[in-house]
């Protein structure tokens, strides 16, 4: 597996972690997030969501699709941006540009990665 796949795979696990931690016990994390606990299933249906999309990034890593790290890297490195704008705008607390700060270095991480491997 090449270094990029790598990061890819360590970001679909990742997602898989935090997806099943959503679906299962949500109010955890947002505890630990310092967001209002709740009983709604919007929570839970964002794990279902992360946790689907964490397949794509494990499949793409397995089968090595440069392609897809290319994408991916650019869109994960827009997140810390609109997390910014949210926290800005007190639409979102604070604590929460540590995860787009995860998505903006492991981003980084591929992109270093391909770029090493000449496949960028």
């Amino acid at each position: 597996m090449t270094h990029s796949a790598k990061s890819v795979l360590v970001f679909g696990v990742y997602l898989t972690l935090v997806g099943a931690t959503l679906l299962i016990i949500p109010n955890v994390f947002l505890t630990v997030i310092g967001v209002e606990n709740t009983s709604e299933v919007w929570i839970r249906l964002s794990g279902i969501l992360l946790m689907a999309l964490s397949v794509y990034y494990i499949v793409a890593a397995r089968h090595n699709l440069p392609i897809i790290f290319k994408v991916t890297a650019c869109i994960r490195c827009t997140i810390i941006f609109f997390f910014s704008a949210f926290v800005y705008l007190q639409m979102m607390e604070p604590v929460m540009l540590i995860f787009a700060a995860i998505d903006f270095a492991g981003a980084t991480w591929t992109y270093f990665a391909m770029k090493k491997e000449g496949s960028w």
